[in-house]
Parts: structure tokens; sequence; C-alpha cells
């Protein structure tokens, strides 16, 4: 993964160990530079979440590649699965091409967002009554998980919004890797209210280099019913706006 690198007081987080990391603190080294003393800071799971913030802060784009598990009852055999080339550029620009997937009729379909209420739509090959590009609300159930969750609850911008809402509860779990990267994962319970009342908890891992999310995973109890892993991103890359106008369909 091409990926960079936001401040040094970040990149300090890869060195917390599994017994440094509680369930509610992570030890992060800080360096006083003047008198190279060096000592530990108790990071809250907040603390945690507001770096994320900052550094999404300071994405102007990005590309990757997302696969989505969709169980909405938690039945792993059952489950919808996808890939798609992701695009995003602030403000909430995005664009999803589907690369893979069981259901066939996605794949090939390009997607895109600009915020607000609808979703311009490109598939492979027409449907009945839609054609081949139509637009729809963001919030059609044919662009919605099994769960019902809309389009534009799912990426980057609600996902932090989620770990940042007033009423969430978050705790840090043990220290991991994902991919050969290490990561921080944060519990989150009470993201989905309002949203999926059902959802009882929602762990969002974050790269300790990048700090930005790099696997979403919700549960219903113990079952996992959704599943987002982010993997080949490469942040401000300079893409053009018309990146997110869909092509002329023939």
């Amino acid at each position: 993964m091409n990926l960079k690198k936001i401040s040094v007081s970040l990149i300090t987080l890869v060195s917390c160990s599994l017994t440094a990391c509680s369930n509610n603190q992570i030890l992060q080294p800080t360096i006083d530079q003047g008198n190279v003393n060096i000592s530990s800071k108790e990071l809250s799971a907040q603390d945690i979440m507001n770096q994320a913030s900052m550094a999404y802060s300071k994405l102007n784009d990005f590309t990757a590649t997302v696969a989505v598990t969709d169980a909405k009852d938690g039945n792993q055999s059952t489950a919808n699965i996808g890939e798609s080339k992701f695009f995003f550029k602030k403000e909430r620009n995005e664009r999803v091409e589907t690369t893979k997937g069981n259901d066939a009729q996605k794949v090939g379909s390009i997607l895109v967002y600009k915020g607000g209420s609808k979703v311009d739509i490109l598939l492979a090959k027409p449907i009945f009554i839609l054609g081949r590009r139509f637009t729809l609300d963001v919030g059609d159930k044919k662009i919605a998980t099994s769960r019902g969750l809309a389009f534009n609850q799912l990426d980057l911008t609600s996902m932090l919004a989620r770990f940042n809402k007033s009423g969430a509860v978050l705790s840090i779990l043990p220290t991991s890797t994902l991919r050969g990267r290490n990561i921080i994962k944060i519990s989150g319970k009470g993201t989905f209210k309002d949203i999926d009342s059902g959802i009882t908890e929602e762990i969002l891992s974050l790269d300790s280099e990048t700090m930005l999310p790099v696997q979403d995973e919700s549960f219903v109890q113990s079952k996992s019913v959704l599943k987002i892993n982010v993997s080949d991103l490469k942040i401000n890359v300079g893409l053009k706006d018309d990146v997110f106008v869909l092509p002329d369909s023939k």
C-alpha cells in the first residue's frame, strides 16, 4: 500500500504493544526534543478518534479497493459479497466501480455520489424499466445493504461521524495487524443508534501510521452482519472533478 505518514506523533502509536494497551487507554511515547526526554502519554479512545478526524481533515482525495461482506442475519454462507474500486474527493464526491461480487447484475456498475439526496448509476447491462443509466434517491433500497443501511451511511465521512457522535461508548481493543499493517481497534457501542438499533457493536480498525480506517465491522450480539475492508489505499493523488461524472452510456 502507498500510505503517507501523517505526523511523527501518530507514527509513534505503532510502538504500542499488546501489554501496553488496556481496554480503555493506549500508551503513546512522546518526545521532548529539547531535553531528549521520553515519557508516555495515555490516550483514550476518544483521543484516538480525534486523531483519526485530524487525519481525515488532511485528506483531499484518495483511491482504494473496498470489499464488503453484507450478512443481514449474520449467516456468512448467504452473505452478499462484493469488491469495488473506490474514489473519494472532498467535499464528499464519491465514485464506486463494482469489480467483483456474487450479484452478477452489479458487477461492472458505476455509482457516483456528490452529497445530497441523489446517486447517479450506470450499469454494465440495462435492466427492465430503468435501463442502463438512471438516478436513485440515496436511501433507495436498491443500493442499500440487506439491513437497509443507505449508501451515504457507509462511507468514510459517516463512519467517523458515528464514532464521534454524542452517546457513543468507545473503548480500545488490543492492537493487532491486518494485511501486514499495525492497526488500532476501537469498539463503539451506540454508534448506530437511530440508524439501525439492532446493531450492538461496531469495531473500527485504524492504520496506526495514517490513522485512517482500514476495516469497519458491525455486529448483532456476536454475529458479524457487515464488514468493510479497505486496501490499496492511496491518499492525496490529485483526482480530477471529471472522475465524478458518469461516462456516456452506449
